[in-house]
């Protein structure tokens, strides 16, 4: 029996009446709502068998075709359905021989319904333009007047066996899964919801390209986005309401999308190979599909390359509830879209909290500590070292008692830590690591009673806090814990403390404390019995502080020089500190624009940090001040993929608001404008600077910035702005740097250009004088091009004036 439309069509109302009726009362419910006896016999046998797939009538198959049809040759057969075949097919187009693929409806299928059906498929992908979505190319019709649509030829394998076979990792999955996601929201984006999403119908190229095949299903959905189902999907992948055949909407693919996604995690899908029946007892009672983790086997664990424990733990958090909500029966209950559901996805690869679940206070929590392991390890570090020293067993049982009992009692002020660090207790929504060191320095007293305990502990907690660039709470600790140890001659500890609270005060634009600090350090590190690393970090805070207000000696340089040789020569230092210790040595010869003396130092802190997987920041600074290395040689236009790399990496490991990214971003931007593209350098030193501010306040550390932007809105024009941000960047420094320090004189030249492009020459010229006064005598290339420009800048104002 050959189907028409309406015989197909009643075919599939009485297989889903067939589907929910008692067996023993089927014939007679069937008979009631059709007098065709073949139909009700067909509908009956599809069922009994388990059928997955009623959309095509498998009878009769359609006669091969050969030759030409229009302008294209048939190559081959590539499959054939109930209602038509798929042929490739070849087209010339000059010299050259395009291949394509051609579906040909069949002649006994050529009722004005499936005819219908044909231009539907043709308008659908006539609309949709994604490169994860197989192009038409040209319709038409055959010399016997049979429809056909031309398209993209797709050469490739389903998307399961292509994961399958190159035993592709969760995360790899997950990654081509979200380029589907992207396809089907495009689809639905432009009013078409696909209806059959399966694996057979998303094809992988051998490039690793996704491809969405199969819009034949498709509708178009109207102003209220629901749909009358008309077509039988696949069972194993349509959603409830298709086997129902309820109203539709684009949720039914994100469910399909979910059943894809289930199979692509675990190996199988939800079910199993359950009979169609079944599905449909599932969609009428509502059940909820199976977890994600029951559906695991070894064999699927070991073609993702894992243990089956180790994927089961893998798929039982974050997966499993953003494929459950993929899976949820009711429409309303899945993601409202498959941008939702792929930014999910998305959140879950980069380590964020997923938003289908509940976003309780523990639960971010976890998720911070897991995304930012830096960080974390750093505070954690502290802590585990304090653990193990205050753990150490002594020889003497006294001793091990006493040990015993710090441990003892660093154990429960972590537990306790951990345990009151959520939203009841601290009555925030989130948990920083911020919020986690000041909640350790609170706590800590109430642990740890002996004073020399708590002043390592304080000073641990510290200085992770100034990693974490929380300056002003490291330094009320910092505070206790050298008032600590001045009370109690415990040299050692103070040293270290001045030395790092010194930095921090220079980082919060207290010149004067810092100066102090980071002076007393240097001289205490100098007793007898102080630890070598104190040493060298209190000769590196003096003289980096020193030199970058402007105070540069020799002493600074010595000292620098002689903390990287005792780091090197004698491994007093982790090797990660070590490197610091040389970048600081680096930045230091950098800025006296000893450029060959610096490029090897900075190699040798590259090759330090290449070993660390946790150095990315720090190896993206590196690269950014060798591309300094190359532009203050003169090379501007190769500097800039180095300044790009750097700003990348340090954007990857810190975020867009660093201090890393942004002084990054900012050098970029004054690459950019020395070769004269400042229209596009401004927007992005307009857009950093509000994260500046935040950071560095009205410390020197706002200069670089300043002076970049002064330039840029100088060369498009924006003087009166010019004039706003040279003011600022002269206040920001003066009294903070030596009054004869260069960085002066380039805030007196950007402000004299900026009253010159406003016709103020009268002001601009003791700006002008002081600028050619603060940058003569320059020896690197960058140096002599600042002291040509303030000569000329003078010159041409005092010629005007005459």
């Amino acid at each position: 029996m050959t189907l028409d439309a309406d015989n197909w069509e009643q075919l599939q109302r009485l297989f889903h009446l067939a589907a929910v009726t008692p067996e023993t009362d089927r014939e007679r419910v069937l008979a009631e709502a059709s007098q065709d006896v073949e139909l009700r016999q067909r509908a009956l046998a599809i069922l009994a068998a388990g059928n997955v797939e009623i959309e095509d009538d498998p009878e009769p198959l359609p006669a091969i075709l050969t030759g030409k049809i229009g302008p294209y040759s048939l190559i081959r057969l590539l499959g054939s359905g109930g209602i038509g075949s798929v042929y490739l097919v070849e087209r010339a187009v000059g010299s050259t021989m395009l291949r394509s693929a051609m579906k040909v409806l069949a002649p006994h299928a050529a009722g004005s319904a499936f005819v219908d059906r044909f231009h539907r498929e043709e308008k659908i992908l006539a609309s949709l333009d994604h490169p994860n979505i197989t192009r038409m190319l040209d319709a038409g019709f055959t010399d016997t007047g049979q429809p056909y649509l031309v398209m993209e030829y797709v050469e490739g394998v389903h998307f399961d066996a292509y994961c399958d076979a190159r035993n592709l990792t969760i995360e790899e999955r997950l990654r081509m899964f979200i380029h589907v996601c992207d396809a089907v929201g495009h689809a639905h984006r432009n009013l078409v919801v696909h209806l059959d999403l399966k694996p057979s119908n998303i094809l992988v190229t051998s490039d690793g390209t996704v491809k969405l095949l199969d819009f034949g299903t498709s509708k178009l959905m109207e102003t209220d986005s629901l749909l009358t189902s008309t077509v039988m999907a696949t069972p194993a992948y349509a959603s409830p309401e298709q086997l129902r055949n309820d109203p539709l909407t684009t949720a039914c693919d994100v469910y399909s999308l979910g059943v894809i996604l289930f199979e692509l995690l675990a190996g199988r899908r939800p079910g199993g190979k359950a009979s169609v029946a079944a599905m449909m007892e599932r969609a009428i009672l509502e059940r909820e599909p199976e977890r994600l983790t029951s559906a695991v086997t070894a064999e699927a664990a070991e073609r993702r390359g894992l243990s089956e424990i180790r994927l089961r733990q893998l798929l039982s958090g974050d997966l499993a509830t953003i494929v459950a909500k993929c899976l949820r029966p009711r429409p309303s209950d899945r993601y409202a879209s498959l941008d939702s559901l792929a930014e999910d996805i998305q959140r879950y690869l980069n380590g964020w909290p997923v938003l289908a679940r509940p976003q309780t206070s523990v639960y971010l929590i976890g998720k911070f500590i897991r995304r930012k392991r830096k960080a974390m390890i750093a505070a954690f570090i502290a802590l585990l070292a304090l653990i193990a020293t205050l753990g150490y067993a002594e020889w003497r049982q006294e001793q091990a008692v006493l040990q015993g009992q710090r441990a003892l009692r660093m154990q429960t002020f972590l537990y306790r830590l951990l345990y009151l660090a959520n939203s009841n207790y601290t009555g925030k929504p989130t948990f920083t690591v911020s919020d986690f060191l000041e909640l350790g320095v609170k706590l800590l007293p109430d642990y740890i009673k002996d004073p020399a305990d708590l002043r390592k502990a304080q000073m641990s907690l510290a200085e992770s806090m100034y990693e974490n660039n929380d300056l002003e709470n490291a330094q009320k600790v910092f505070a206790q814990v050298i008032a600590s140890a001045k009370a109690a001659g415990d040299y050692d500890t103070e040293a270290e403390s001045e030395a790092t609270a010194g930095d921090t005060a220079y980082l919060l634009g207290q010149s004067d404390l810092g100066l102090a600090l980071t002076t007393h350090a240097l001289e205490l590190s100098r007793k007898p019995g102080i630890a070598p690393s104190v040493r060298v970090w209190s000769e590196v805070f003096y003289a980096t502080n020193r030199d970058r207000l402007g105070f540069r000696s020799d002493e600074n340089l010595h000292l620098l020089e002689n903390a990287a040789k005792e780091s090197r020569e004698h491994s007093i230092l982790p090797p990660r500190e070590t490197a610091d210790v040389l970048y600081s040595l680096g930045w230091d010869l950098i800025q006296r624009e000893r450029f060959d003396e610096a490029e090897p130092i900075y190699q040798q802190a590259l090759q330090i940090y290449a070993q660390d997987p946790q150095a990315q920041c720090d190896q993206s600074a590196v690269y950014g001040e060798l591309a300094f290395l190359k532009e203050s040689r003169g090379d501007v236009q190769g500097s800039l993929p180095m300044y790009q790399h750097a700003y990348e990496g340090e954007k990857a490991c810190s975020g867009p608001d660093s201090r890393g990214t942004l002084e990054q971003q900012d050098r970029m931007a004054g690459a950019l404008i020395k070769l004269g593209r400042a229209q596009q350098a401004l927007p992005m030193l307009e857009q950093a600077m509000p994260a500046w501010r935040k950071l560095a306040g009205f410390s020197p550390d706002l200069a670089e910035p300043l002076y970049f932007l002064a330039r840029a809105q100088i060369e498009t024009g924006h003087f009166q702005e010019a004039e706003k941000s040279a003011k600022e960047l002269f206040q920001v420094q003066d009294g903070k740097v030596s009054s004869t320090d260069r960085r002066l004189g380039t805030a007196q030249l950007v402000w004299a250009r900026a009253l010159q492009g406003e016709h103020r020459d009268r002001d601009a010229l003791p700006h002008a004088e002081l600028a050619a006064k603060l940058l003569a005598n320059g020896s690197s290339l960058v140096a002599k091009q600042l002291d040509l420009e303030a000569q000329q800048v003078l010159r041409q104002i005092r010629s005007k004036l005459s």
